[in-house]
Order: C-alpha cells, then sequence, then structure tokens
C-alpha cells in the first residue's frame, strides 16, 4: 500500500488543500481520500503554519512528494505526465497512490483513470482536448464541480465558501463511488466475457450473462473473426447482437439478412424458419428470440446470408 493510504488509516490525521475558491481536481481529491478515511479533516486555507502542521496537502504547498503526502503540481519544476502527454493535477496525483486499492485492481484504477481523471486533470492543467476551434462549449464533471462555488450575488464569505465545498465534495463522491463501481464490473465482465464459447469459427460468441461486452470484443485480438453475439436479456428474451465496427460505431462487421429487416414474431418465424422468433430491429443490428436455442439458430443462419 502507499504511504498516503497508510497515513488515511490513522483517525487522527489533517488534509489541508487551498482556501479561496474551489476546482474539480482538489474537490475529487478530497472525495478520494474520504473514500479511504470517512471521518478525515480537510482543512481549507492558505496560512503557513496550518499548512505545515496539516499531515498531507494536496493542490498547495508548490510540493510533489508522495513520501510525505504532499501533492501539489503548481510549481515551476514539476513535469509528471502520463504517457499519453496528459499532466496530472492533484486529483491524478492522489489516484496514482489511492486507485488500486479503492478499486481492487489496477487494470479498474487504469479505467476510472483513463474516464474520469485525465479530463479533471487536462482541464485543470489547460491541455485542450477538444480539436474543433473554437473549443465546442459542454458541460463537463469539472464545470459542474466548479458551479458549486458562491457567485458573484452570493455570500462568498469563509465559511459559505466551506460548506459550497463540502457540498461539491459529495456530490464528487458519488461520482467517483459510480466511476469505481463501474472499472469494477467491466474487469468481471472481462472475466465472464472471456469463459463464453466460440462457435463457427469464432465467428459466433455465446454468453450466458446480459453484460457490456462490445468495449471488451473490440479491444481483444481473440475476437477480430467475431461476427454476433449472443445473450440473454433482463426481459428473459435472447438477443443477437452484430459485432460494431469499433467503439461507438452504428456500422457493424455483417449485418442481420435484409429479408429480417423490421419484422416480428410469426411474419420472422415464417422467413427464418425458425420458432420463437421475437424480432429484428429495421436497421439489422439486433434480432431477439424467446430462447437460447434460438438465437444461436438465427446466428447461425445470419452467417449464411
Amino acid at each position: 500500500m502507499s504511504n498516503l493510504y497508510t497515513t488515511l488509516q490513522r483517525s487522527d490525521i489533517v488534509a489541508a488543500t487551498h482556501s479561496g475558491s474551489f476546482h474539480a481536481d482538489e474537490v475529487l481529491a478530497a472525495a478520494a481520500l474520504r473514500l479511504v478515511n470517512p471521518t478525515l479533516t480537510i482543512q481549507r486555507t492558505r496560512d503557513q503554519a496550518e499548512l505545515d502542521a496539516a499531515d498531507i496537502l494536496f493542490d498547495v504547498g508548490r510540493v510533489f512528494d508522495p513520501a510525505t503526502c504532499h501533492f501539489d503540481h503548481h510549481q515551476l519544476e514539476f513535469k509528471e505526465a502520463r504517457e499519453n502527454g496528459i499532466p496530472f493535477s492533484s486529483f491524478g496525483l492522489v489516484w496514482q497512490e489511492l486507485g488500486e486499492a479503492l478499486c481492487g485492481s489496477t487494470a479498474a484504477a487504469a479505467r476510472v483513470d483513463r474516464w474520469l481523471v485525465q479530463g479533471v486533470d487536462a482541464i485543470d492543467c489547460g491541455v485542450t482536448l477538444c480539436k474543433e476551434t473554437p473549443p465546442v462549449t459542454i458541460m463537463s464533471i469539472s464545470s459542474v464541480i466548479g458551479g458549486f462555488n458562491p457567485g458573484w450575488q452570493d455570500d462568498a464569505s469563509a465559511e459559505a465558501r466551506l460548506a459550497a465545498f463540502e457540498r461539491a465534495v459529495s456530490l464528487a463522491k458519488t461520482v467517483l463511488e459510480n466511476a469505481i463501481a463501474e472499472a469494477k464490473g467491466f474487469e468481471k465482465a472481462r472475466a465472464i466475457v472471456a469463459q463464453g464459447t466460440l462457435l463457427e469459427d469464432s465467428q459466433i460468441l455465446v454468453l450466458d450473462t446480459d453484460l457490456p461486452w462490445k468495449e471488451i470484443v473490440l479491444s481483444s485480438p481473440a475476437y477480430e473473426h467475431l461476427l454476433f453475439v449472443v445473450s440473454p436479456d433482463s426481459q428473459a428474451k435472447w438477443h443477437v447482437n452484430t459485432v460494431p465496427d469499433y467503439p461507438g460505431s452504428f456500422g457493424n462487421r455483417k449485418p442481420l439478412p435484409l429479408a429480417w429487416a423490421g419484422l416480428d414474431d410469426e411474419k420472422l418465424d415464417d422467413v427464418t424458419g425458425i420458432k420463437g422468433c421475437i424480432f429484428c430491429h429495421r436497421a439489422r443490428f439486433v434480432a431477439g428470440n424467446k430462447t437460447k436455442e434460438g438465437a444461436m439458430e438465427m446466428a447461425k443462419l445470419a452467417l449464411q446470408e
């Protein structure tokens, strides 16, 4: 375990960050700290004596040293960045120390970093991720958290800012908990997909669990010839899903037969010669059957078209 994680096991420690307006990086860093130690005292200050007395400093102090639990990124000599060039902010620095312990695996922690942490770090460090010129303005987790700051027309006293900070940390904890849960679930799904049954020269994959498989399949060379995935849904039906060309694509490696498009029930039974058919989407990316065996027959038939 990291020194930061070990330090957070104590009940009498104090973490400190800067006062004034807050940003997503220190708010989410605070949320990560609180996930390890829910009763952690977080002090917001710029008083040097109070900073010196704190056990953990983040986003303040102009020192990055995990051995002494200092996690700032504002100093001129700071050069810490990921292989893809995105630099670390306080959130990323803290996540490096706590992510694996909170997620239960290196892979899950890396997924949270990729989907949540890197975007926050990039915005805080002034890295433009959007290629549009001028950049498209969209609501991000950083802007949502920043919106908790008191506005010019609001009470901006230290007490009001502290209360706003705690509300933001509460939201950030929920966001981070959800991201961790999704990443853990994804790793479990990866293991289940690996146990699925491959048929017809690895062109059909049969899964007995309803789970997210597309990203897993598209990222593995083991499924480079895969065309259809048969899996159940939450309503006890079985789906025949096409494999998309790439993540997020509405195209697919092989569409379902044109003759099936938009048909339901007996009409689809008649066309396929398979009993129990429920539907085929008119865009031909998914079809359904009442049974696993029926869905497998549909997938095998679709290969021949």
